[in-house]
């Protein structure tokens, strides 16, 4: 089998290739920006499907923050750019689009959490252009085209990026054991998320290229929501510096618009298809560290 990852400079295509070499007798190409721009190189990137016909492709690439240009260029063109491509390889591969819960919008409980069912409100540029390149996922399959989609809620790991919270704790926490000041310097630490492993998200989108739906969008999630201030409590246990102190600051009036104030996801769909999360979230803060510490 050949299996082709987007996005290999990322931290999460990092955890899929990791789990796809120790699945064995598979030949995997990670692709990343600076093998080929998939937002202009369409050419290099047909030649590139044409010459490696993969079994299988994990479409991981994609851009988290920056202008509203730049997030629609990477996060939906590079989408669309892929998936034309895709048509022109014969036999035609499955494919696994990483999306993310963020489409959703806040909601859901406890006692009811978000199904994949629920309709897409998505807040901010990020979401919206997630939820974009979703759509051109959907027009795929309609076409024909073998593909499911994977909202992922919050994948915490090693090598996660320094742009994200958990990658913000580690590069902070591993700075004060260094020597800097004792304190933590965050925004509002109320909010309320799913966070899963980054190794158990790679196992659900492999599963999902394996014994998922056609045109399906599953939800890749924890199935249990904690508040940020959990999240750091969990961090400063881990820490090699004792009382360390936290400082927070308010939300700008953008930030308050777009972010996700409580979201609980439900995984039952991922469940029923025989996947379940096997690692804590102690356990992935704590790799996140162990590799912040060896980077730094």
């Amino acid at each position: 089998m050949r299996v082709l990852i987007t996005g290999g400079g990322g931290f999460l295509a990092g955890h899929l290739l990791a789990q796809v070499r120790a699945t064995g007798g598979v030949e995997v190409r990670s692709l990343s920006r600076a093998d080929c721009d998939l937002s202009r190189d369409k050419e290099k990137l047909s030649a590139a499907l044409r010459s490696f016909q993969p079994d299988r492709i994990f479409h991981l690439a994609g851009r988290i923050n920056g202008a509203e240009s730049e997030l629609f260029r990477d996060n939906q063109l590079v989408t669309r750019n892929l998936l034309e491509s895709a048509t022109r390889v014969s036999p035609a591969p499955r494919m696994v689009f990483g999306s993310t819960t963020a489409v959703y919008g806040c909601g859901g409980s406890a006692a009811a959490p978000l199904s994949e069912d629920e309709a897409a409100t998505p807040r901010g540029h990020y979401a919206c252009s997630k939820y974009a390149a979703e759509q051109e996922a959907v027009a795929y399959a309609r076409s024909g085209g073998w593909i499911t989609i994977a909202r992922m809620s919050n994948p915490v790991g090693a090598n996660i990026s320094h742009a994200l919270l958990c990658g913000t704790l580690a590069r902070q926490i591993v700075e004060i054991e260094r020597g800097k000041p004792p304190i933590l310097t965050l925004r509002d630490l109320t909010p309320k998320r799913d966070f899963i492993s980054a190794r158990d998200c790679a196992r659900a989108l492999w599963h999902l290229a394996e014994v998922g739906s056609a045109g399906a969008i599953y939800n890749v999630a924890a199935g249990n929501s904690i508040s940020i201030a959990e999240i750091v409590e969990i961090f400063l246990d881990l820490a090699r510096v004792r009382r360390i102190g936290v400082k927070t600051s308010p939300r700008d009036k953008d930030e308050e618009r777009s972010s996700l104030r409580e979201q609980w996801v439900s995984n039952a769909r991922l469940l029923s298809l025989g996947w379940k999360p096997e690692e804590t979230m102690r356990q992935a803060i704590g790799d996140l560290l162990d590799a912040e510490r060896k980077r730094a």
